[in-house]
């Protein structure tokens, strides 16, 4: 049996999800983040997204839901900090940042049927340069 690439990289984050969960600290009211997070650090045909974390805390169990690497709150990494512009073949079971990003954001609202899975949903369309149409500016399933 084959497995689908997107499936086996679901399967991985989940792995790294399930490994990692066990040593975060639990949530408090106060130690949950900042209300808002700029995610800006590609954006070449779209505008950066404005993260409403503040709307998501509630709906995660604990930061490891999301964060699948660090100590709790005041040990959250990056993810830039292991997730490179480019994919990078000599690690295959990580994805690239902007694939990081969607599969993460996107795979959640997906899996809990809510939530936005557009492009245009997340984020403002920039000019584009002339080339082909970008449709309904979706994510394919």
């Amino acid at each position: 049996m084959r497995i689908a690439p997107s499936l086996a990289v679901l399967i991985c984050v989940s792995a790294c999800l399930l490994l990692c969960a066990p040593t975060l600290t639990a949530q408090t009211p106060e130690d949950t983040g900042p209300d808002t997070v700029a995610i800006d650090g590609l954006s070449y045909w779209f505008g950066p997204v404005e993260f409403p974390h503040a709307d998501h805390v509630d709906l995660a169990e604990s930061c490891a839901d999301c964060h699948h690497h660090g100590d709790g709150p005041d040990d959250i990494i990056a993810c830039a900090d292991c997730h490179g512009e480019e994919f990078d073949p000599a690690e295959p079971e990580t994805p690239a940042l902007k694939m990081a990003y969607h599969q993460r954001c996107i795979g959640c609202h997906r899996v809990e049927d809510a939530g936005p899975v557009a492009c245009v949903d997340c984020h403002e369309r920039k000019a584009l340069p002339a080339g082909p149409e970008l449709g309904e500016g979706r994510v394919p399933e």
